[in-house]
C-alpha cells in the first residue's frame, strides 16, 4: 500500500518534532537532539583514523544535518564514490536519524597536503 501522505516519514515526523521542541524551548535539547556533532566526530575519528576532521552541524543544532570534511589513510587508491561509502558506513547507526550527511572533502594524506601548498604557493 502507498502511503497517500509521503512527507509523513519517520524522519519526517522526528524532525518537526526536533524543529517544534526548539521553537517551544528556544533551544535544541537532548530529547530533541537526534545525532550530536561529537558523536560525528567520535564515531569517524574512531573508525576511520582520520589526520583531519571537521565537523559542522548544519541544522542548527537539531543534530540532523552535518557537513564534513575528512582526511585519511584508507582513501588510499579509492575513487570518491568509494569514499563516500566509506564514510556513510562507518555511520550507518547514526545515519538512521540523520536527514543529511554532506561529505565536503573526502582525501587523502597527500591530497590533502598538496592543496595546502597549492594554497600558500603564489602562482608564478
Amino acid at each position: 500500500m502507498v502511503n497517500p501522505l509521503p512527507f509523513t516519514s519517520h524522519r519526517n515526523i522526528w524532525m518537526v518534532g526536533c524543529y517544534l521542541e526548539i521553537i517551544r524551548t528556544g533551544f535544541a535539547t537532548e530529547r530533541a537532539m537526534g545525532v550530536t556533532k561529537e558523536e560525528v566526530e567520535a564515531v569517524l575519528t574512531s573508525q576511520m583514523k582520520p589526520t583531519h576532521l571537521e565537523v559542522i552541524d548544519t541544522s542548527g543544532g537539531c543534530g540532523a544535518s552535518f557537513a564534513i570534511e575528512i582526511v585519511s589513510e584508507q582513501f588510499e587508491g579509492k575513487r570518491l564514490l568509494e569514499r563516500h561509502r566509506l564514510v556513510n558506513a562507518a555511520l550507518a547507526e547514526q545515519m538512521k536519524e540523520i536527514h543529511a550527511l554532506s561529505i565536503k572533502k573526502a582525501l587523502t594524506p597527500v591530497q590533502w597536503q598538496q592543496q595546502a601548498e597549492s594554497i600558500t604557493t603564489p602562482a608564478q
